[in-house]
């Protein structure tokens, strides 16, 4: 009957079951539940605004973020940029649905961040699989020890990209949760004891996602890192691999700061109006 995603069923679900509660005293509290049945709807009704409130700042963030990457696209005027800046996973934020941005965005985030760490793993696999055959005979034991000095500007930044990414696709799933607790943040901020678990959940929930969405779609502007191994007698091929690398490394790290620090300054926003709006 309803097609509502789970991201925005469970929020309204918590908060619907929260003011049902209201109801249920207010019928059958007495005088007491009356008083206590006004609370709880208050309460409610609070939440509900700061649900709202999350869900329209998670749009304008990943419009925001859309804005200023566009702007600054030339500054990623660098021989590792693969094309053009194209919003991709954040043009889900523009259209303003977010019964599917969310839920769409991540889709996408996640499909972008795995596209490179299996690149890079291929890469970083291939290239001590070759080192390590040619290493066998002693004709090629020379090859394989300049191989494996040439190839380690590009262990190094693989490693880095690698763990970056895998923080990423974590940071994604992670914070999905988060984005199904949204309408129990929100009813935790009106609470004065619990407002700042409160505003932590909104904030990760509202800040994370067009954050990760944006480190995606420039991610797309990097060259995949991807070895040829018929380009292994070029040792200084390696080098311009091992820089795409350290690029995807650097942008991803980059996505997690922005996506940290926006749900830092937007659960600050939060636990700030709970301050005003909490009832005890």
């Amino acid at each position: 009957m309803f097609d509502l995603p789970p991201h925005l069923f469970f929020p309204l679900a918590v908060l619907s079951a929260y003011l049902l509660y209201g109801a249920v005293l207010y019928s059958f509290g007495g005088t007491h539940g009356k008083e206590r049945a006004l609370d709880v709807w208050h309460r409610g009704g609070v939440g509900f605004l700061l649900f709202a409130a999350a869900t329209v700042i998670t749009i304008a963030l990943g419009a925001a973020v859309t804005f200023f990457i566009s702007q600054a696209s030339a500054a990623f005027k660098t021989p590792q940029v693969a094309g053009e800046f194209k919003p991709v996973c954040l043009s889900h934020f523009t259209d303003r649905d977010y019964l599917r941005a969310v839920e769409k965005a991540y889709q996408c985030a996640v499909g972008v961040y795995r596209r490179y760490f299996d690149a890079i793993a291929s890469g970083y696999g291939s290239i001590f699989t070759a080192t390590a055959l040619t290493g066998v005979l002693v004709i090629t034991g020379g090859y394989s020890m300049g191989l494996s000095q040439a190839a380690m500007p590009y262990s190094s930044a693989a490693t880095s990209a690698l763990l970056a990414l895998a923080a990423a696709v974590a940071a994604t799933y992670v914070t999905y949760g988060f984005v199904l607790l949204m309408g129990l943040g929100a009813v935790l901020v009106a609470e004065e004891k619990t407002r700042h678990l409160g505003a932590l959940i909104l904030g990760v929930a509202a800040g994370f996602p067009p954050a990760l969405a944006g480190g995606a779609d420039v991610l797309q502007t990097i060259k995949v890192p991807e070895v040829d191994w018929s380009k292994y007698i070029l040792f200084s091929s390696l080098i311009g691999v091992a820089a795409d690398a350290a690029a995807v490394a650097a942008v991803t790290v980059t996505a997690l700061s922005v996506a940290a620090a926006a749900a830092y300054a937007i659960s600050r926003i939060f636990d700030h109006a709970g301050a005003h709006l909490a009832i005890e």
